[in-house]
């Protein structure tokens, strides 16, 4: 079978490239554990990082339908998805992740609150809905006495929508009516209200490099803006990606008789990530003929900016990482999260 997973052309040569930089990742399951290792033991991280042989690893996590129990993978050197061992009581729904460790509840119930890892401490806001006040709307976790906190912040009239560590250090989220909030832990401050992102449209899955803000939106466009400034703009050189991603496309696959036959590809982006070297990865699902079949394609995109102020991207690679098993009864592929993690 041919790999048709999207690709594009070279681009020209560029002239200014961008500081990269590690993306930070937060989140916390609704179970409300704090999970510490997907594969190794914390005493070998530790061992690893004291000896300085710590490597970036991606993970992905999928919920493979009829089953809802999400599964965890690790992408390998060759682009391929393996699986690792998965938390049997992870929630599908309304959940996020920091690393995979049990700890003490919470002092309040929450569903779908926003977590963030700052200088070691977990902070969580919001998510207990009309629970909460100035008083319980925010929790704090100190892994070293495991241990929770409350601490007094203003209460928000709406439920985050997005949020995002900037540079390690200050919590960056906008609520459902497009408000824009931060918070710096290290200085005391609680959430100060920012610009509204006054822009028709939806935009998903923020994350971010360095420090600027990127996303997914309609028809396989890849946004960026200025934290501060929530104006976001396309990031260019992406056409043929758009192109493959805005309808369907046909493929020549062999058959039986060794005959190429032409065979209906419908693309749709479902997720986008950063990586450790300060690219975005983005997931799609590539629904394939008829009766339909359905695979996993990913893909590695480098960021410059150039002269001018614009961000251009280029794919780095595209590939399969993974297939449904056509003997199963699984039917539906989706990645509910991903990121790199230093093992």
């Amino acid at each position: 079978m041919y790999n048709y997973a999207p690709e594009v052309p070279p681009q020209s040569k560029r002239k200014k490239t961008m500081n990269e930089a590690s993306p930070s990742w937060s989140g916390l399951p609704d179970s409300v554990a704090k999970y510490r290792s997907l594969v190794t033991s914390p005493e070998l991280c530790s061992t690893r990082s004291l000896i300085g042989c710590t490597e970036p690893s991606f993970f992905v996590c999928l919920r493979i339908l009829p089953d809802p129990t999400p599964r965890w993978f690790v992408l390998t050197g060759s682009r391929r998805l393996r699986p690792v061992p998965s938390h049997p009581y992870q929630a599908p729904e309304s959940s996020s992740f920091v690393t995979w460790h049990r700890v003490p509840s919470m002092k309040m119930a929450r569903a779908s609150a926003s977590a963030s890892l700052i200088d070691g401490k977990i902070y969580v806001f919001g998510g207990c809905l009309e629970d909460a006040d100035s008083s319980n709307w925010a929790e704090v976790f100190d892994p070293v006495y495991q241990t929770w906190g409350i601490f007094n912040t203003p209460k928000m009239a709406h439920s985050i929508n997005q949020s995002v560590v900037i540079e390690e250090k200050k919590v960056y989220a906008v609520d459902e009516e497009d408000q824009s909030f931060s918070f710096l832990p290290s200085e005391g401050r609680i959430w100060k209200s920012g610009k509204k992102d006054s822009k028709v449209g939806s935009r998903h899955d923020w994350c971010v490099i360095g420090k600027l803000l990127y996303c997914r939106a309609t028809r396989g466009r890849i946004l960026w803006c200025q934290p501060d400034e929530l104006d976001w703009k396309e990031v260019k050189g992406l056409e043929q990606l758009q192109l493959y991603l805005s309808g369907t496309r046909y493929i020549f696959r062999r058959t039986s008789d060794k005959r190429p036959s032409k065979t209906n590809v419908k693309y749709d982006i479902r997720k986008i990530s950063s990586n450790s070297a300060g690219n975005i990865v983005i997931f799609g699902n590539a629904h394939i003929g008829d009766p339909e079949c359905v695979e996993l394609w990913s893909a590695e995109i480098s960021m410059e900016r150039r002269e001018g102020g614009e961000i251009w991207g280029k794919i780095e690679w595209s590939n399969v990482v993974f297939k449904l098993d056509p003997l199963s009864n699984s039917y539906s592929v989706d990645v509910l999260f991903s990121a790199s993690v230093h093992l």
